[in-house]
């Protein structure tokens, strides 16, 4: 009788696909978010949950119309996903949300002595400072497709292809008078580059994410 309820009980789980040992992995990645860390739990053959951490620092110099920009590109970005392995596979299609913390500044100092904002130019003593940074919605939707899930123990690879809703993002110049009475002008031709930059924007509200790693299954 005891060997009769023990086959009852456990049909059901011989009858599962292995996919259903569902797990928990940790790995690491790199890509357009720049480089993170990734958490991931299935909870069956058809679904499971991540947490990624990514991050990324660069600074780069450029000149324009006799302005050297000093520009640093902050990426940092945390996400909680929902995956959907729809053929009980390594295949899934990811939907979540992002906390967006990326961010470009920039600090302007002139090359010769100028400075050319909207077309006019200004001597370096009538420009107390220019700084420009380009902000992006804190919180962001994110969809795409991928492959990886933690079910089987060992390594395994983790790739991810989609897309960041992030909207336009935002610019603002913060110029200051030095020693002039040309303040007001100075100003508008600021708002003036402000718009054109802003105009500029509008084609990155769609972020392409690309990643690759490893995880590990505990």
């Amino acid at each position: 009788m005891r060997k009769r309820l023990a086959a009852v009980l456990l049909a059901p789980l011989l009858t599962l696909p292995a996919a259903a040992l569902a797990d928990t992995s940790l790995g690491v990645r790199a890509g357009t978010l720049g480089g993170g860390v990734e958490l991931s739990h299935a909870f069956g053959p058809h679904t499971g949950v991540r947490v990624n951490v990514d991050a990324y620092n660069r600074t780069q110099s450029r000149t324009e119309d006799n302005i050297q920009y000093d520009a640093k590109l902050k990426l940092q970005t945390t996400s909680l996903s929902l995956d959907l392995f729809p053929f009980a596979n390594n295949f899934r299609i990811t939907a979540g949300a992002i906390v967006n913390g990326n961010k470009l500044t920039m600090h302007g100092q002139p090359t010769g002595g100028t400075f050319v904002i909207n077309g006019n130019t200004y001597n370096a003593t009538e420009i107390g400072s220019l700084d420009a940074k380009v902000d992006f919605n804190r919180s962001v939707p994110y969809f795409g497709i991928g492959y990886g899930r933690p079910i089987n123990s060992g390594l395994s690879l983790i790739f991810d292809l989609g897309v960041l809703f992030q909207g336009s993002p935002k610019s603002h110049i913060d110029v200051t008078c030095g020693t002039t009475a040309q303040c007001a002008q100075i100003q508008s031709d600021a708002a003036a580059e402000q718009a054109r930059l802003d105009d500029s924007l509008h084609n990155f509200k769609y972020y392409p994410v690309i990643s690759l790693g490893l995880a590990y299954t505990f």
